[in-house]
């Protein structure tokens, strides 16, 4: 056997069922030959056709060239905003390659992931060269920008809010993504701006820039300051009793947060991508108050004594270097449903002095997500992720368990009630199931079933919480995906959750 270069003829041999010695029949060998070819054509994505040159046996050596057919032409149409090289950069196959069409499904696949188009149809015909196969890449490019605005109104306080938020994934059709978003309201000021390009060079090196200030009001126990109960405030409330104030009653701080992100990346294998991360933030605690109502304006606020002799500073640099690594296998069928597939992520980053910054600590996340298909538009997933968080760092940055992205039966703020109290430390693991259910007759709607369950390792309540409900997704354009849960924690409790983007 000839002519090979990705088959090695060893295997081609074996699956010949005639043997050395046998009398040659042509009509078995030709139907060997069928089977052989079927099967690299259906296990392997190879396309083989045989030439015959000559007579095929002579000598007793039966003779036999085999031609792995090759890519053609690679066609890439249906582009009408997204320029052509952003499409055939995530291609690993080319022009003259060996046609492998387990390769061009891994490649479509990739296509997907850049989240630009809405389908990518791959179409093969016979190609204008001997011995090739023309490949053309049909696109239906997805709308990429949202745009949000809106305003508020408190009564209570007479303050006028607002927020306008925008965000384009395909900027001047270069595969860059760009986002603004700005909230104004009673409980704070907070501005944001991501810029993010995938391929700053043709070996896919990434680059992040990501500037905000958050002017808001945080809950905080103070103590990474070294506040403990009583020390803070003694005061009398309303019925002339002294009480005493500290870690068991949070503080509302009015806090100041301005950073910057640099994050760069490098493709390492074809789906797995290292990421360098430095983190720059000046924090200022400008004001914080009890959260009790026994006190007047008088026996509440900051008080810089306090501060002047507390462990750390009231306003400070937090500053960290990361390291990131994905492995991302994820099949998408559209924009936003995930097929099937996994994605694997780990990270690790360190802040201490050495980097300008007040507090010293480290932290790590490890999470994968799988997704298997059961049946069409109907897919099972399942996220496991596990976080530790270790060394001096601000309280109101401990890890929590509950919110939207988390346990989402349980509130997203942490001193809420004693059961989100209990879902506060510096570990935890966590599990996201979901069944996910996409309408044949309308693709921008979803049903989802789902159940979360995870537990703080390190401290708080040791048992483990749960929840349970059912909800929708709706991609409306110029919004993005509209997500609404109805979930029902352990703890006898239920809540309404409305948010954009799927959980994960």
């Amino acid at each position: 056997i000839s002519g090979l270069t990705k088959v090695k003829p060893e295997e081609i041999k074996a699956m010949f069922t005639q043997k050395s010695g046998e009398v040659f029949n042509t009509v078995i060998f030709r139907n060997d030959l069928d089977k052989i070819k079927k099967h690299y054509r259906e296990e392997k994505g190879l396309f083989l056709e045989h030439k015959i040159k000559g007579n095929l046996i002579k000598n007793g050596i039966v003779n036999l060239e085999l031609v792995e057919l090759k890519v053609g032409k690679i066609k890439i149409v249906g582009l009408e905003k997204t320029k052509e090289f952003v499409v055939r950069r995530e291609l690993t196959i080319k022009e003259g390659d060996v046609f492998d069409a387990n390769q061009i499904r891994e490649d479509i696949f990739r296509v997907y992931r850049s989240r630009l188009f809405d389908s990518v149809e791959p179409k093969m015909e016979a190609g204008t060269q001997p011995d090739t196969i023309d490949l053309t890449i049909e696109l239906k490019e997805a709308a990429t920008g949202s745009f949000q605005i809106g305003a508020s109104y408190s009564e209570t306080t007479n303050q006028m809010g607002g927020l306008l938020v925008f965000s384009e994934d395909n900027l001047m059709g270069l595969g860059q993504s760009i986002s603004l978003d700005t909230n104004i309201s009673e409980d704070g000021n907070n501005i944001s701006f991501n810029f993010y390009d995938p391929w700053l060079d043709d070996k896919g090196t990434s680059f992040r820039l990501s500037v905000w200030n958050s002017d808001s009001e945080i809950t905080s126990t103070l103590n990474s300051w070294g506040f403990k109960a009583g020390k803070l405030v003694q005061a009398e409330d309303s019925d002339g009793n002294t009480v005493k104030y500290g870690a068991d009653h949070p503080y509302e701080l009015d806090l100041n947060r301005t950073g910057l992100l640099l994050s760069f990346g490098r493709k390492w294998r074809t789906d797995t991508t290292a990421r360098l991360k430095l983190n720059f933030e000046r924090n200022t605690i400008e004001d914080f108050y009890l959260t009790s109502s026994d006190l007047d304006d008088e026996q509440n606020g900051l008080r810089e004594e306090f501060l002047d002799e507390s462990k750390h500073k009231a306003e400070f640099w937090d500053n960290s270097l990361g390291i990131e690594l994905v492995k991302n296998k994820l099949q998408y069928d559209g924009r936003s449903f995930v097929r099937g597939g996994y994605q694997l992520l780990g990270s690790y980053s360190v802040a201490g002095p050495y980097l300008g910054g007040e507090f010293e600590y480290q932290s790590a996340v490890l999470e994968g997500k799988w997704f298997r298909p059961l049946a069409k538009n109907l897919v099972f997933g399942t996220r496991l992720q596990g976080a530790y968080l270790t060394g001096d760092y601000p309280d109101y940055d401990q890890l929590y368990l509950g919110g939207m992205f988390k346990l989402r039966g349980y509130d997203d703020q942490r001193f809420d009630s004693s059961y989100t109290k209990d879902l506060i430390g510096s570990g935890y693991v966590l599990s996201n199931t979901e069944l996910r259910y996409r309408l044949p007759s309308n693709k921008s709607l979803e049903f989802v079933l789902f159940g979360d369950v995870g537990q703080i390792t390190d401290s708080g309540s040791k048992d483990l919480k749960y929840d349970y409900g059912i909800g929708f997704r709706y991609e409306i354009p110029f919004l993005g995906l509209l997500r609404i849960d109805q979930a029902w924690n352990g703890d006898g409790q239920k809540k309404f959750v409305i948010s954009l983007g799927e959980l994960f």
